[in-house]
């Protein structure tokens, strides 16, 4: 097994998700793995230490509470997914 952490760009090859949502405001939103790799680098990490960095709350924010209360959620392909799913670009 290997130490290295998974990287956004092998996970926009491999197709999953990824979602984020506000514990505060138990707000939730989709992210958008293609937007993450144009903006981030293939290469950042895709675990909650890794994007907890650079994503934050809007709502957390305007209001002066802790924007970093945030909990990630992967979204792997399921068989029947994965048999039907292009490859990416």
């Amino acid at each position: 097994m290997s130490n290295k952490c998974p990287a956004l760009g092998k996970k926009l090859q491999a197709g999953a998700g990824l979602s984020v949502g506000c514990l505060t405001y138990r707000r939730k939103a989709t992210l958008e793995i293609a937007e993450l790799v144009k903006r981030l680098g293939p290469d950042r990490g895709c675990l909650h230490w890794d994007l907890i960095k650079v994503i934050y709350c809007h709502e957390c924010r305007a209001a002066g509470r802790d924007d970093r209360t945030l909990q990630f959620t992967n979204h792997a392909l399921t068989p029947e997914e994965r048999s039907r799913r292009k490859p990416c670009p």
